[in-house]
């Protein structure tokens, strides 16, 4: 007689996801902090660093990404 298949997923499969979001909000904050600090450095009348330096951020992280779920 075979188990039916438990259709929880592991708890190790659920924190690898919960940390990646963890990570890319970090990637985000940190772009956008370090934007805003070049905007008031160069006393930009608009955000244009923060959300330049967010995209920018936000894109190397998918880059990182992409290339660690390549791997498996």
């Amino acid at each position: 007689m075979t188990q039916p298949e438990n259709p929880r997923k592991p708890a190790g499969e659920i924190l690898k996801y919960s940390g990646m979001a963890f990570q890319m909000a970090v990637y985000l904050v940190a772009g956008w902090w370090l934007g805003s600090f070049a905007d008031r450095y160069l006393n930009t009348a608009k955000p244009y660093f923060s959300l330049a330096f967010a995209v920018l951020f936000l894109s190397a992280y998918f880059v990182k990404l992409i290339r660690d779920l390549s791997k498996k």
